[in-house]
């Protein structure tokens, strides 16, 4: 059976159980407590010498970074609606998989750990500034896509699954979502698919 080292506030590790539930893939979850740092100890560090969290193992493999995680389990259990072996489509979903690690996740993530888990007389607030603005305009971004489109790579995919997670999060960073109603309507497309499990299932 996969294994999953996760952590449930990590939206990086949810990306990867939403997609396994809506995959039907059983999966053991194993909880790595990033607060009290057993990320940074030596038997994690065995499994991802990046030191965070999630990483798979599936048999003698190993695997981590989210996004390569959900293309790999997107292709080995292809085929299934997620994932696209058409170079077009495939291209698009790899498209918005790099958009979401590159331009959404440094800035909305980003925002979100410093506001939740961050005590507020050590937060920097041009720092924040900043990130919020980044993740207004990533959010743009999407917006615009999304105008036009129901999902981000034709039919929903695993580029929705990687992008959603810090885009519905990215309140608890105190960036509304409110301007940009075309990201609302995808995300609640996104809560309506089968198999949908919340972050805090």
């Amino acid at each position: 059976m996969i294994k999953l080292y996760d952590h449930a506030v990590s939206g990086n590790c949810y990306k990867v159980r939403l997609a396994l539930s809506q995959l039907g893939v059983a999966y053991e979850r194993i909880n790595v407590d990033i607060f009290k740092g057993e990320q940074n100890e030596r038997w994690f560090a065995a499994l991802n010498p990046n030191k965070k969290v999630p990483v798979l193992i599936d048999g003698d493999f190993t695997m981590w970074e989210s996004n390569g995680i959900l293309l790999y389990i997107g292709k080995k259990f292809a085929p299934n609606n997620l994932y696209s072996e058409d170079p077009k489509d495939f291209g698009a979903v790899t498209q918005w998989l790099f958009f979401g690690k590159t331009t959404i996740d440094p800035a909305l993530a980003r925002a979100r750990f410093i506001t939740r888990f961050v005590l507020k007389e050590i937060q920097k607030e041009k720092e924040l500034e900043a990130l919020r603005e980044a993740g207004k305009s990533a959010l743009q971004i999407l917006n615009d896509h999304l105008k036009k489109h129901n999902f981000l790579a034709g039919s929903y995919s695993i580029a929705d699954i990687g992008c959603y997670a810090y885009v519905h999060t990215a309140e608890e960073g105190e960036v509304s979502l409110s301007p940009f109603p075309a990201v609302l309507s995808w995300c609640d497309r996104i809560r309506s698919q089968p198999r949908y499990i919340s972050m805090e299932d």
